[in-house]
């Protein structure tokens, strides 16, 4: 369009506003330039000085969708972007033209004369349409390569990095801002100068070949290996002079390492290891031809491999030629199935011994043979067993072989009911006296030779074992009658009373033996060797060197025994125990009242009064003793103390409680008599402890300490039952004693025989050279207090003036010598 404007020619058109009258000028006609105008394809349209379309030709009329007469005179701001007072004016814009966005550009340009505007429009949206497809195809192509599970990287022609995708950024860890242009990258990812130069001219297509391996170092500082191929050809419109693409391998390569080591391990494994391996292969005609094996093969099976390579399996293992073996380990080969084998022994022309057998696939149709050599392990199952079942220091059995063979004896008794055994069990007396006066080697010495002996004395089918210290027991099998036991008893019981030479001095053995036969019922060997033990400590009481047999009646006493045991302490705390006082009388020069000697008895809820001689060697036995003890002291303290603040002729009688032997030696003991005393106000002048005397004999001397440390505080104590033991006369001086008491069997004994008389005399006579005083004890007839008042005795105890009276009797038998005079004659 030309840059003047066009006349228009005064005959109307049906695209041109009316005219207002006046001529026009010269010029084309207004309908040949009408005519021209519509037949461009290009929108024209003209607006008045008032903004209105003055003119629209067909293409405008087209692309806004609405005939001329709907569009002349009509304001252009409805239809296009408004001028902004320039001359020439051309501004772009989205306009909806039939229901479809339009990018346009408008062009206006003022006409000489007339206040007409001449304007066009340009339609950008096929250009725009063109230019988005490039774009989004260009993002496509980008995102396409960023993608990519490989290495992309180009070279510009100065030797930088042009191009870097997200793989490179994953691989190498530097991001494309910081590779693109770097001018050190290079340096960063071949830190070696001669790799790095060499690398550089590969990837700018200088030199070498088009694929190669490279090991790059990772921002991390860890190496890459990466597999390149390069483009050689120069890219113009970018600007590169070479790219390469290129795959991380670095796993692969380490797998590949893994992998390589996995065999080379595996194969060390294989000749090194201690196991025998044979490696066979399944042929298709179904043969197990050996293809491998290793030096500890040619070990266990003594033989050279070498030979055997391409033989069937039965040249090594003839004892799996059999059906089944085979089988299974043609099953291994071709179904991946595990198979294990032991076989006890194998014999050849060198060796025999015992191995075990696994076979398992390798790879299909190939499986390897492993099999461990049993010989030396079976020969150690063998030695542990041994030590597992017998004595180190005597080689019988020991108390696991001994339950082991009761229990197969009993097994047999339910099969057989005629089936005879019996457990003689034997325990050695005194043999604790041995240890510690010859010291434990002579122990041992004995103990070795006592099984040596037993073991003489029975059979061989028999079993002698050592179940603990000085404890041996024989288990005695498959005899015809009730009579074998017996017999070897004797012979047992004879065996061992020969001397025995221990650290160059004779010792002379007894044992106590009690016997359990196997007519009597038991469910279990504990069952057994417990009847035997009750029989043995049966024989023990009854003196030691004894025989005692189990009888269903033992049993019954011993649980009764234990009963009563279990019920001791409970006992105590429901106050089943009280005390009963037999008076102590004083006669002769001065007459009266002692004291009392405090016994302790049991009224039990269920079986009434348990008598002393009952429950008093349960209490010693299990220790019990020691507590009840106790009590006893309290509680006489107690009542005595409380009889003296009632009867002030009292103020001087003396409480006399038994000691046990097991108090004493306790850290406890004397803390807790002084608390006792403190606790009832008892004066200690007024308290006489009685211990026996071979307790005394035996005591240490921590203990004498303690009993002399009683005796500074006032404490008297006497000897009880003198006479019945044994004890060192020169010993009986250093004793913190205040009196002797003459055991009840001489006193019985006084009217009997001169020799107990005299043995009477002597003991008052030794007590009286010692500045001591002396009690008879069970007194009971005027003839034997008079025969002990003769000899010197002054103090009596017995039936005679008073059995033992509870507490209330007790108090009333006291207040018979109120006014001084002893009603005694």
């Amino acid at each position: 369009m030309s840059s003047k404007p066009f006349p228009l020619a005064a005959s109307p058109s049906p695209h041109t506003a009316p005219s207002s009258g006046k001529t026009p000028r010269r010029g084309l006609p207004l309908r040949a330039l009408s005519s021209i105008l519509d037949s461009l394809s290009l929108p024209v349209f003209a607006t008045d000085r008032k903004g209105r379309l003055a003119f629209v030709n067909r293409a405008a009329c087209t692309v806004l969708g609405k005939p001329a007469e709907a569009l002349l005179g009509a304001s252009e701001a409805l239809f296009f972007p408004p001028p902004t007072g320039v001359e020439r004016h051309a501004s772009e814009r989205v306009l909806t033209w039939n229901g479809r966005e339009h990018v346009v550009c408008v062009l206006r340009e003022a006409m000489d004369g007339g206040g007409l505007t001449a304007g066009h429009v340009l339609d950008l949206t096929p250009l725009r349409d063109t230019e988005l497809a490039c774009a989004l195809h260009q993002k496509r192509l980008e995102a396409l390569v960023m993608g990519l599970s490989m290495l992309l990287m180009a070279f510009d022609e100065h030797g930088r990095v042009a191009f870097w995708n997200r793989e490179c950024e994953r691989a190498l860890g530097y991001t494309a801002d910081e590779a693109l242009g770097a001018a050190d990258i290079m340096e960063r990812l071949y830190p070696d100068p001669e790799r790095r130069q060499r690398m550089r001219a590969w990837h700018t297509g200088e030199e070498g070949p088009d694929c190669c391996e490279a090991v790059m170092r990772a921002r991390d500082g860890g190496d890459r290996t990466i597999v390149w191929n390069r483009n050689r050809h120069a890219q113009p419109v970018t600007g590169w002079v070479g790219w390469a693409s290129g795959v991380d391998v670095t796993d692969r390569a380490a797998a590949q390492n893994a992998l390589r080591e996995a065999e080379r391990r595996a194969d060390a494994l294989f000749r090194q290891s201690p196991l025998g391996m044979h490696v066979y292969r399944l042929t298709p005609s179904g043969r197990l031809l050996l293809v491998a094996a290793n030096p500890a093969a040619d070990k266990i099976l003594h033989r050279d491999h070498g030979p055997l390579l391409g033989q069937p399996l039965e040249a090594a293992f003839p004892e799996l030629s059999g059906a089944e073996p085979r089988r299974r380990i043609e099953r291994a080969c071709s179904h991946g199935e595990l198979w294990r084998t032991e076989r006890n022994t194998y014999r050849d022309e060198q060796a025999a011994g015992a191995y075990e057998v696994h076979c398992f696939q390798i790879e299909p149709r190939v499986c390897a043979l492993m099999f461990l050599d049993h010989t030396e392990q079976k020969r150690l199952e063998t030695r542990l067993r041994h030590q597992a079942l017998h004595d180190p220091l005597t080689g019988i059995a020991n108390r696991s072989l001994c339950v082991e063979r009761i229990d197969t004896a009993l097994q047999r008794v339910r099969r057989r009911p005629d089936y005879r055994y019996a457990v003689i069990l034997i325990d050695l007396d005194r043999f604790k006296l041995v240890n510690e006066s010859l010291g434990h080697t002579a122990g041992d010495a004995l103990l070795i030779e006592t099984a040596a002996r037993l073991r003489a004395c029975v059979r061989e089918l028999d079993t002698v074992a050592r179940t603990g210290g000085d404890e041996f027991v024989v288990v005695m099998e498959e005899f015809d009658s009730y009579k074998r036991p017996i017999q070897a008893i004797r012979r047992i019981r004879h065996a061992l009373a020969a001397p025995v030479t221990a650290r160059g001095q004779e010792l002379s053995v007894t044992a106590s033996i009690g016997l359990a036969l196997g007519q009597t019922p038991a469910d279990s060997a504990e069952e057994v060797l417990r009847n035997a033990t009750l029989a043995m400590h049966r024989a023990k009481s009854m003196g030691k060197n004894r025989v005692k047999s189990f009888t269903p009646s033992l049993l019954a006493q011993t649980l009764k025994v234990v009963r009563l045991e279990n019920e001791m302490d409970r006992a105590i705390a429901r106050g089943e125990f009280f005390l009963e006082f037999q008076p102590i009388v004083q006669m002769g020069k001065q007459q009266g009242l002692f004291g009392f000697e405090a016994l302790a008895r049991w009224r039990h809820p269920e079986r009434g009064l348990v008598m002393p001689g009952e429950f008093i060697p349960i209490a010693e036995e299990s220790g019990k003793v020691v507590e009840l003890g106790y009590w006893a002291l309290r509680e006489g303290s107690r009542i005595l103390n409380s009889w003296r603040r009632r009867h002030p002729h009292l103020r001087d009688a003396v409480l006399s409680v038994n000691l046990s032997p097991q108090q004493v030696p306790r850290p406890d003991f004397l803390p807790r008599v002084r608390d006792i005393l403190a606790e009832t106000g008892l004066p200690t002048k007024n308290l006489k402890l009685e211990v026996t005397e071979t307790a005394l004999m035996q005591s240490g001397t921590t203990v004498l300490n303690k009993l002399a440390e009683l005796r500074e505080m006032g404490v008297t104590f006497s000897v009880d039952d003198f006479g019945t033991g044994y004890s060192s006369l020169a010993y009986l001086t250093r004793l913190p004693l205040d009196h002797l008491k003459i055991d009840l069997s001489f006193v019985h004994m006084l009217e009997h025989g001169k020799e107990n008389l005299e043995i009477v005399k002597a003991i008052i006579q030794l007590a009286t050279s010692l500045r001591m005083d002396v009690v008879a004890e069970g007194v009971e007839t005027r003839r034997q207090q008079s025969i002990l008042l003769d000899l010197g005795c002054e103090f009596f105890q017995g039936y005679l003036f008073a059995k033992p009276l509870p507490e209330a009797q007790a108090e009333a038998f006291l207040g018979r010598f109120e006014d001084g005079v002893c009603p005694f004659p």
